[in-house]
């Protein structure tokens, strides 16, 4: 199972320079893939974030929350992060080595919990902090 965090679902339903390559991995991995419910809320906000600034407009934004939502529902398994997981979150986020948002240290906790083989990200710092907890990151 492949994790996929939230910087590599957006490309999937909001163009991007990355769309193509993320779109094509998913296609072609065969693999099961996880995101969680934290997932989706940040998928949400990114949305908004979009329409505040002026790169997407509203309904376009709606719809790709509702298609998000869909095909994570169709098409993954959707990890619900429970006390151990936000704990090892906050061990994670508060090692300073890490350089990682608690946001970020809560997917790898959620991914690691969940005994992903690898990570599905296109974040920089979050890439760095999944391999220095030894975990296998797919990129694109």
């Amino acid at each position: 199972m492949i994790y996929v965090d939230t910087s590599a679902l957006v490309p999937v339903f909001i163009r991007e320079p990355k769309s193509e390559a993320v779109m094509d991995w998913i296609e072609s991995s065969g693999g099961r893939l996880a995101v969680s419910e934290w997932s989706l809320v940040e998928f949400a906000s990114a949305a908004a974030i979009k329409v505040r600034t002026g790169q997407v407009d509203a309904k376009l934004a709606e719809q790709a929350i509702a298609r998000v939502n869909d095909f994570a529902r169709k098409h993954c398994t959707v990890a619900v992060p429970a006390r151990e997981e936000f704990r090892r979150a906050a061990e994670l986020a508060g090692d300073s080595a890490l350089k990682l948002r608690a946001g970020d240290a809560l997917h790898l906790a959620i991914a690691a919990g969940l005994g992903t083989q690898g990570f599905l990200c296109l974040d920089d710092a979050m890439i760095e902090g999944a391999r220095s907890l030894g975990m296998s990151v797919v990129t694109v």
